[in-house]
Parts: structure tokens; sequence; C-alpha cells
């Protein structure tokens, strides 16, 4: 019956897979076909989970790429597809009928929400988790929801892989009896003494619940903690990155380039060094690996729209963190710009109006003089302009677009020579298809 299951999903995947499709169907059918299908797979030594709010797509393609390079067989859900059916797919179409996966190394990216449905059965070596922050609340609830349903999966035969500088997530170190590695950045000329917006995650400690001491911010709840009532505080990092510029760090006495300066970027590097040290790679090659890497950011796209450079930062509703890196990112652009904001649906899943998540986004990076004029975009626009103008945006420089089929319109009339574009994913769509009628 396995070996029936397992052909018969790789005949559907090799099928699907011509058409530039396959990422999720053949794991649909074989668990409808066999409903423990996840149970019979054989996993290579090097199995590692990866997970977190942001960055599980950008660290998976990293470490990927980090053990090809270095002479490893790697099987990926490169594809994003992060569920409990593309993790099947990925497994079936790299494994033999037997259920034997055929690699050095298999990666997966492993959505935070899901961990609890593939973790009984697929279990990792090492797990790397990069952060935890509140993201979709219809579809999590509240982020100790996430916490705990991760956390009740984890034995003491995994390996762990910690941001430092999240305390949610050295949290799951204090009562994990295996092994552990924790990465960090140590402070940085952008590190802050306090919150630009009051919406900190976690503010108490998780182990006596007195209220937690930040000596910076890096950004979010990143940053040094400790609590002054017990002995809870900010691991100190095995692996600690310095920064060096906006587009290289150095860690392990090795320097480290980046190919865009947002501070998220050093530690998804960061996270994928750690655990390629750990599991046998020499840091030489690391670091060579890293600053040859030739991985496209997933969710940045430049564009060129009448002679206007255009940078998309592909952004998810509901996420503070995720677009708050992407304000981040803009204002290191010291050039003149343009920026625009837009999205038609609040989330991609339910049928949500609530835009209460506008409110812990950090808008107020936007009150530059770099920037020349803020365009809200879609059905949303009006609310998006709202908000910007309690962010203290001067009036004169917002300009409304309810109707996205006019973006390319938008930029053409209100944009600078360099235009930003904070996307959902919906806003992305419109954009290309613009594009390509034009």
């Amino acid at each position: 019956m396995k070996a029936f299951t397992i052909l018969i999903a790789k005949m559907c995947g090799m099928l699907l897979g011509r058409i530039g499709r396959g990422s999720v169907l053949p794991g649909e059918i074989a668990i409808k076909i066999n409903k423990n299908i996840l149970s019979y797979f054989k996993l290579p030594k090097i199995t590692v989970f990866v997970t977190g709010t942001t960055g599980k797509t950008s660290i998976s393609g990293i470490l990927t790429n980090m053990y090809t390079q270095n002479g490893y067989k790697v099987a990926n859900n490169m594809k994003g597809s992060n569920l409990e059916w593309g993790i099947i797919t990925c497994l079936i179409m790299n494994s033999n009928l037997k259920g034997q996966i055929k690699s050095d190394v298999l990666v997966l990216e492993v959505d935070e929400r899901y961990v609890k449905k593939v973790i009984r059965d697929v279990k990792p070596n090492y797990f790397i988790i990069n952060n935890l922050s509140r993201d979709q609340l219809a579809r999590n609830g509240h982020f100790d929801i996430v916490w705990n349903d991760i956390n009740n999966q984890i034995t003491d035969d995994i390996h762990l892989v910690l941001n430092s500088d999240d305390p949610l997530v050295t949290k799951f170190g204090i009562n994990h009896n295996g092994k552990k590695t924790y990465y960090g950045l140590s402070k940085t000329k952008y590190s802050k003494k306090t919150v630009d917006i009051n919406n900190l995650d976690v503010m108490y400690c998780p182990k006596c619940n007195r209220h937690l001491t930040f000596d910076y911010f890096h950004y979010g709840n990143l940053g040094n903690y400790r609590c002054e009532h017990c002995d809870f505080k900010r691991p100190n990092p095995d692996f600690e990155a310095k920064l060096i510029n906006n587009f290289s760090f150095k860690v392990d006495g090795q320097i480290i380039n980046m190919n865009n300066p947002a501070l998220y970027n050093v530690y998804n590097l960061l996270a994928s060094y750690a655990t390629a040290i750990i599991t046998g790679i020499h840091k030489l090659d690391a670091v060579s690996a890293l600053n040859n890497l030739s991985l496209k950011i997933k969710r940045v796209d430049k564009f060129m729209v009448d002679n206007k450079e255009c940078t998309i930062l592909l952004s998810k509703n509901e996420t503070p963190i995720s677009y708050n890196q992407s304000l981040d990112y803009i204002s290191k652009q010291e050039r003149d710009k343009t920026v625009i904001i837009g999205f038609n649906n609040v989330s991609g899943r339910y049928d949500l109006k609530d835009l209460s998540w506008l409110w812990d986004i950090n808008f107020e990076l936007l009150k530059s003089d770099s920037v020349k004029k803020v365009i809200c975009v879609g059905n949303f626009s009006y609310d998006i302009a709202t908000r910007l103008k309690y962010a203290d945006i001067d009036e004169k420089k917002i300009i409304i677009y309810e109707d996205s089929s006019e973006l390319l319109e938008a930029i053409k009339k209100h944009g600078n020579k360099f235009v930003y574009c904070i996307f959902y994913f919906d806003m992305e769509k419109v954009f290309k298809r613009l594009l390509k009628e034009a």
C-alpha cells in the first residue's frame, strides 16, 4: 500500500510538473489514499526544519544553496509549499517507492501552524526557529497559541537553532534538555533605546512574569533584554554578527556580504551559517557559499516603468513585522523617492475587513524629506491614507487611487526616478498583469 501510494503520487507530480504545477496536489492525493503516509518516510541524517513568522523561505533557500555548493544532494520544498500537502509532495518526489529520501540533506520550510501536524511523523535533527510575532489573527489567534503548539512537539533529541534576540524564541530553550545553538546580532548604529510604537509582543519575563528590561532594540521585539528579578536574559549567541556596514557583517571572524541592507537579512544569513557549521560544513566553505549566493530574494523585485525604477517589497497583511521590515528597508534608501502602498484584500484566506493591524506599523518612518509622495492604491486606499495622516505624514504628499487598474498611471504621473511599492500579494498580481498588458 505504501509503495502504491507513493507511485500514484509520483506519477501525478511528474505529469503536473510538465505544466509548471504539482507542488501540492500529489501530497493531497497521497494523504487521501493513505492518511498515514507521512509516517512511511525514512529521513537522512541531516534533516532540518525552518519555521517562524518571517524568513522561512529565505533561510531554507539559502541553506539548500549552501549544502548544494558544498557537494551535498539536497531535498527541499523550495516552491514555498510549507503546509502539510506541500511537505508530503516534497517527500514523495524525493524518495524511492520504499519511502527512503534520496538525498544527503532534507531542508523543510514548515509553516508555524503546521509544525504540530508534520513533526509527529517527520522529526528533524535540527530545528531553526527564526522569530515569532503576531501574525494573521483570524488564522493564528494569539502568538502564545502558536508557541505552545510548537513547543509541545519539541523533544530533547532535536537540536534547536534559536534566534537569541527574540525572547519568545529563546523561551523554547528554557526547559529544553537537548542541544541548543543560538545566533544573534550585536548592537548596531540603528539600534534604539526605545521602541517606535508601543506594540511589543513580549513585555514580561516568561519565567517569573515580571517586566523585561531592554537595553536596546533592533526592530520589533528583537534586541538585548534581561529580567531584573530572575536569571532570564538574552543568551550569549554561539554565532554573533557584528554589522560592518549596510551590506556586510562579521561572524566567527569571517565577513559575509548581503544583497540588501535590511536587518532581517542578517538573521536569515546568520541562521543559515550557524546551521551549516553545526551540521559539518567548514566555516570557510560556508562563507564562500554565502558570498556566492545566486538566490533571488523572493519578496523583493525590480521593474522599469516609464524610465522609473520600481522596487516591489511584498509584505503580508496582518503581519506588522513584515511591513515594518519593508519600511525599514525604504528608510535606508537616502535618495528621493515615491512610496506606493496598496492591497485589495486584507486576507488571502478569509473575507476580512479588520484593519487594526495597520496601527502596529511604523508608518512614521515615511516622514523623511526624501519621501516626496506616498500613493495609496486599492480598495482600502482611504484607510491607508487615514493611518498615514495619523502618522503625521504631510497631507500634501498623500495621493489616493481607489482603482488599482490605474497603478501604472499613478507611477507615471507621480513617481520619482525611484519608486518603492509595498504590496500585498494581490496587488503584485495586478501590477504584473498591467505591465504585461502594457
